[in-house]
C-alpha cells in the first residue's frame, strides 16, 4: 500500500510536466512567470504579515487586500500580453500561408490569361468542365456540389432560351436594282390614277392571340417537376421544354428552381432528405382546399436540419421568402389543374419529385398544416 501511494506523486508530476510541455511556447513562458510572481508575492506577504501581527497594527484585512490585488492584477496583465502575443503569431502564420498560396495562384492566372489570348475565349461549359476536372483530382468532396451547380445553370439557360424565343418574321428581300441597260429602255412611269377608297378596310391583326399549348403528359409533368438530373439527361430536358410551353407551369418551375438553388447554397438538397410514405388521402383533401391538422400528412419531410435552414432563410433572406411564397401558390395551382383525377401511384410520383419535396418542406413552415 505504501509503495503504491509513494508512486502517486511521481505520476502526478509526470502528467503535469507532460501537460506543460504540450502548451505553446508563449503559454509556457506565461505560466512560468505567473508561478514565479505568485511565489514572490506570497513569500513577501507572509513575512510582512507576520511582522505586522507582532507589532499589533490592526490593519490585517487591508494588508491582505493589498497583497491580493498585487498578486492578481499583474497576473491578468501578464496573461493578456500572452494572449495578444499568440494572436500576433497566428496572424503572422496566416500571412505567411497566404503568401505561399498566392504565388502559385498568380502564376496560374498568368498562364490562364496567356492560354485565353492564344486560343480565344472559352465557353462556360468548357470552363466548368475544366474546373470540375481539377477539383476531382484535388477536392472530390467539392465535385458533387459543383456538378449540381452546373446542372442547375444549364437548366436555367435552357428555360430562359425557351421563354425568350419568339417566332421571327421572315424579312422581305429588297427589289433588285435596275441595270444600266434597263434604265435606258425603261419607259417613263405612267401617272397614278386615283382609286376610290374601299368602303370597309380589312382589320389588321396587329397582336396575334397566343394559343395555349397542349397540356404536357403526366410523364413529362413528373420529369419536369423533378428537373434534369445531369447534363446528359436528354429526356429530362425534353420534358422540361415541353412543360415550359405552359405558362402556369413555367412560372412554377422558375420559382421551384430559385428555391432549390437557394436551399442548395445552405447545404440542403431535397432529393437527399428522408421522406415519409405519401399520404394520398391527405393530398386529395389538400387539393380540395382543406387546411390544418387533417392534411398534416402532406408535410412528409421532417428533417430538423433542413427545416431549421429553411426557417432561417425565410426570416433573413427576402428573395428566398418571396420565391418560396410564390412557389407554394403556383404549386397549389398545378395540383388543382393537373392532379384532380390522379391515382395514388401518380400522386406518389409527383410528391417524390424535387419540386414536390420542396413543397412538402415549405408547407411545414407556412402554417397551413397546423
Amino acid at each position: 500500500m505504501a509503495l503504491a501511494l509513494s508512486g502517486v506523486p511521481g505520476e502526478v508530476m509526470r502528467g503535469l510536466s507532460d501537460r506543460v510541455a504540450a502548451l505553446p511556447r508563449i503559454r509556457r513562458w506565461a505560466a512560468g512567470a505567473s508561478v514565479g510572481w505568485a511565489v514572490l508575492v506570497v513569500l513577501y506577504g507572509i513575512g510582512f504579515l507576520s511582522v505586522s501581527a507582532g507589532q499589533g497594527r490592526g490593519t490585517l484585512f487591508l494588508d491582505a487586500m493589498f497583497f491580493l490585488v498585487a498578486l492578481v492584477l499583474p497576473l491578468m496583465l501578464l496573461w493578456l500580453a500572452a494572449w495578444l502575443a499568440e494572436e500576433l503569431e497566428q496572424q503572422r502564420e496566416i500571412v505567411a500561408a497566404l503568401a505561399e498560396v498566392t504565388a502559385p495562384l498568380i502564376g496560374t492566372l498568368a498562364a490562364t490569361q496567356k492560354a485565353l489570348e492564344r486560343h480565344g475565349p472559352a465557353s462556360p461549359e468548357a470552363i466548368g468542365k475544366a474546373v470540375q476536372a481539377a477539383l476531382l483530382g484535388s477536392r472530390p468532396d467539392v465535385a458533387v456540389p459543383l456538378d449540381r451547380l452546373l446542372t442547375s445553370q444549364a437548366r436555367i439557360e435552357a428555360a430562359l432560351q425557351k421563354l425568350a424565343a419568339a417566332p421571327a418574321r421572315p424579312a422581305t428581300p429588297p427589289p433588285p436594282a435596275p441595270t444600266p441597260a434597263a434604265r435606258e429602255v425603261q419607259p417613263p412611269a405612267p401617272k397614278p390614277v386615283p382609286v376610290a377608297a374601299p368602303v370597309e378596310e380589312p382589320s389588321l391583326p396587329l397582336i396575334a392571340e397566343a394559343e395555349e399549348p397542349a397540356r404536357p403528359s403526366w410523364f413529362d409533368l413528373v420529369r419536369a417537376l423533378d428537373f434534369p438530373r445531369d447534363s446528359d439527361d436528354h429526356e429530362g430536358f425534353r420534358a422540361l421544354k415541353s412543360a415550359l410551353r405552359h405558362h402556369g407551369l413555367a412560372q412554377m418551375l422558375q420559382a421551384a428552381e430559385d428555391v432549390l438553388n437557394l436551399l442548395s447554397q445552405e447545404g440542403v438538397f431535397v432529393d437527399e432528405l428522408p421522406m415519409a410514405p405519401v399520404d394520398t388521402a391527405a393530398w386529395r383533401r389538400f387539393m380540395e382546399g382543406v387546411r390544418g391538422p387533417e392534411v398534416a400528412g402532406v408535410g412528409g419531410i421532417t428533417d430538423p436540419r433542413a427545416l431549421d435552414a429553411a426557417r432561417r432563410l425565410m426570416k433573413t433572406d427576402s428573395i428566398f421568402r418571396d420565391s418560396a411564397l410564390f412557389f407554394q401558390r403556383r404549386f397549389d395551382g398545378v395540383l388543382s389543374e393537373f392532379c384532380a383525377g390522379a391515382g395514388d401511384g401518380q400522386l406518389e410520383e409527383l410528391a417524390g419529385t424535387r419540386s414536390g419535396r420542396a413543397f412538402m418542406l415549405l408547407a411545414r413552415l407556412s402554417g397551413s398544416l397546423d
